[in-house]
């Protein structure tokens, strides 16, 4: 069979004031050609409603109207596999069914979804990884001018680009070349009411601004004042420098084009097609099972940011494999989203008691449920950052750190993709402890956690081992490459005062690197590590060792 070229032609983002009444009537044209087709069940009606449906795919194609194209181009190739005879009438009628359903269901909603211009539609984003926070400038509003730059002074340690202004008039009198990124803002300043910071924090929020509150003043009236602007963050005085730098990070981190992975059960191949269009829209990684036993094989080396199963799948349930799925616990932090053409209560109660954490309706069109999953997805996100780094330092703690160790180890094994292993220990860290007390060891190792995450690119792990011991993953970097980082880290740190309180406190640390691949498990490839770190020790500490690889033996 010829295929037909449904494709877009033209792109049109100014939609014409008539449209919600026109594709009304068309789509009623277009429910009762569908009517006739499932009543008949006969090749021919089909045939007729393909082509009506490869007219109102031309009519709309001029409108970057993404996700209805979408639900046109499935049904086309629904209708094809019917007519060849690939699947047969009744399981096309089917497949049909749901998507002629979305349509319907959502054309009763004001304004319909399918109706809203995509290039509009916030939950659109770019493929490409974020830019890292060290590159991005940040602006310090602050009439304290020691407590202003004492803060530029720590934070470009940490690979900062900061700029430092006394006042809102004297940030607003300055022509920026490059507009700051982010704006720590004094919340209580001389000439200005609080009102009127907020106001001026939310003019830099409407200008794609992220704005972080500084201020000793934490009564609930400035909090309230700082969620109604918008703001992005509230740090309190006297600001601890490294808390701060976690702020900034998870502030630059919102929003950011992070990518996700999903996997869909579903035994509707027709519903995998469409759903892998819709999340084609988004930083998603979208894998497909027909069969609960595909999807559980590759479990083995997929790690799922979210779990779409459908309920009723003929020898296996969704709820069966949603139980499988929670008992394995690298998955506790993965939501699973029922699909289902059930929507009652008793129905989302059930899912809910098998570990799911949510239920959507097939019938719910498509841009309303991109809207819920990435919601969940991005909320799902931050919990499981949130609880599987290591309080004090702000790295993963030691459970993840291990983990990830393990993935990295399953990787190689996969597609020999290289990793380095660095074991790093603070140099007379004790002496710290007894010279300058508890608190300010605390504040160094916070102040090194920081600085390791600042310094090492996004795809690379930095955890707490233990103590004062911190682990670093390079991916995809051989051991000399690894070496020349962590040589730069060392020398970063060496230059490091981590204390603002007189005395200042500097440390430095000495390491041991590996390369993982070349160990049996994780616990050997730390322990060889953990050998160089004691020899760079005793060879006069402030140094890093690392292992002739297997390769240059």
């Amino acid at each position: 069979m010829e295929k037909r070229n449904i494709g877009v032609e033209a792109i049109n983002t100014q939609l014409p004031s008539n449209l919600e009444q026109t594709y009304a009537s068309d789509l009623k044209e277009l429910v009762k050609a569908w009517s006739r087709a499932r009543v008949s069940k006969g090749l021919e009606d089909v045939k007729s409603f393909q082509e009506n449906i490869a007219e109102a795919h031309h009519k709309y194609s001029t409108f970057q109207l993404v996700s209805l194209a979408h639900v046109f181009e499935t049904i086309d190739t629904c209708c094809d596999r019917g007519i060849s005879q690939q699947v047969s009438v009744s399981k096309t009628i089917s497949d049909i069914d749901l998507l002629m359903n979305q349509l319907i269901r959502s054309n009763k909603v004001s304004p319909d979804p399918f109706l809203v211009c995509s290039a509009s539609n916030k939950n659109s984003r770019s493929l490409g990884s974020a830019t890292l926070h060290k590159t991005k400038r940040i602006a310090i509003i602050d009439d304290e001018r020691s407590v202003g730059m004492a803060m530029v002074a720590t934070l470009k340690q940490l690979g900062l680009d900061l700029e430092y202004f006394d006042s809102i008039a004297a940030f607003e009198n300055t022509e920026h070349e490059t507009p700051p990124k982010l704006v720590l803002l004094d919340v209580v300043m001389p000439n200005v009411s609080t009102e009127e910071v907020f106001e001026f924090a939310a003019r830099l929020i409407e200008q794609d601004i992220k704005v972080i509150s500084c201020s000793s003043n934490f009564s609930f009236e400035a909090r309230l004042q700082a969620v109604r602007a918008g703001v992005n963050g509230y740090a309190v005085k006297p600001i601890n420098p490294y808390d701060l730098l976690e702020k900034i990070t998870r502030a630059l981190q919102e929003g950011s084009d992070q990518t996700y992975q999903i996997v869909l059960l579903d035994d509707q191949e027709a519903m995998g097609e469409f759903y892998r269009a819709v999340f084609s829209r988004v930083n998603v990684d979208f894998h497909f099972f027909s069969t609960a036993e595909s999807l559980l094989e590759a479990l083995e080396h997929l790690q799922p940011d979210l779990f779409l199963l459908d309920k009723v799948m003929p020898s296996v349930n969704g709820l069966e494999v949603a139980s499988m799925i929670r008992q394995e616990s690298k998955f506790d932090f993965s939501p699973i989203v029922f699909l289902t053409a059930d929507e009652q209560l008793d129905t989302k109660l059930n899912v809910l008691s098998h570990g799911a954490d949510d239920l959507i309706a097939k019938t719910t069109p498509a841009p309303l449920m991109l809207s819920q999953i990435m919601t969940r997805l991005e909320r799902a996100a931050f919990i499981k950052s949130f609880v599987s780094k290591d309080p004090l330092t702000g790295v993963l703690n030691h459970g993840q750190i291990v983990e990830a160790a393990s993935h990295q180890m399953q990787m190689f094994q996969r597609n020999n993709s290289q990793c380095t292993l660095a074991l790093i220990d603070v140099d007379r860290f004790k002496q710290v402890n007894d010279t300058h007390g508890h608190a300010a060891g605390d504040m160094v190792l916070n102040g090194i956690g920081q600085m390791l995450k600042a310094m090492v690119r996004e795809t690379d792990y930095v955890g707490r081992y233990g103590g004062e011991e911190f682990v670093i993953l390079f991916v995809d970097c051989d051991v000399q490459q690894g070496y020349k980082k962590l040589e730069a880290i060392r020398q970063q740190c060496s230059q490091m005062n981590f204390v603002l309180d007189k005395p200042e406190v500097s440390v430095t640390f000495s390491g041991g690197l590996v390369a993982l691949e070349d160990h049996e498990s994780v616990p050997l490839a730390v322990s060889e590590a953990d050998r160089l770190l004691y020899l760079a020790k005793s060879g006069g500490r402030n140094q890093t060792l690392f292992e002739v690889p297997s390769s240059a033996k």
